[in-house]
């Protein structure tokens, strides 16, 4: 066993698998260019992690871990989702091999788990019932993803298309920009709290 294989831990696996996945795409990331990214053999992967999907969950995993849930006051669950879909945008933009895996499926780890449950209590303290409440936090989750998802199809198709940079004096390419993505967040608030109020 060579002292690369023999010091690897599996935070090390996710960390360069996170690193690859941002830089070259998720189709960029095997377990053999994994493998030679840490200078060690691809069977030296597998004491740690079971195949590429394995890997791709803890790195969403890790990502979602280290931001951390939204330190936002109790009783404020509109802030609470304003923050954490805000917190989720600035990660996706930060690590678009993330942002990949959410597009793909559903995130069922740990870290996504807490950050729903959480979500949840929030919603159901102020008034939504169970399934308003799952409603609710999915309409801002979706939401927050798309929007992610759209900006980074026009980025990285930038200058493709300028002749549909303006529709009927409208600056399309706005529609990704931070400004459009706190305006569309605001209006799903703004009807969240209009149902919550009428249920009261």
């Amino acid at each position: 066993m060579s002292p690369a294989n023999a010091q690897l831990t599996r935070e090390d696996v996710v960390r360069a698998a996170m690193r690859l996945a941002d830089s070259e795409g998720l189709d960029g990331l095997s377990m053999r260019r994994l493998a030679e990214a840490l200078g060690v053999t691809p069977m030296a992967l597998y004491r740690h992690v079971s195949n590429k999907d394995e890997i791709l969950a803890e790195v969403v995993d890790a990502v979602l871990r280290d931001a951390g849930l939204p330190d936002v006051g109790a009783g404020d669950w509109a802030g609470w989702l304003a923050a954490a879909a805000h917190q989720l945008r600035t990660l996706l933009v930060e690590h678009p091999g993330a942002l990949g895996v959410f597009c793909r499926e559903p995130v069922t780890t740990p870290a996504a788990a807490a950050r729903l449950a959480e979500g949840l209590e929030r919603l159901q303290a102020a008034g939504f019932g169970t399934d308003e409440a799952a409603r609710a936090y999915a309409a801002v989750h979706t939401y927050t993803i798309g929007f992610c998802s759209l900006a980074a199809t026009r980025s990285a198709g930038a200058g493709a298309h300028p002749q549909v940079a303006e529709v009927a004096g409208v600056d399309i390419g706005a529609f990704t920009s931070e400004a459009q993505f706190r305006f569309g967040l605001e209006a799903i608030l703004a009807g969240l709290a209009a149902e919550v109020r009428t249920r009261a």
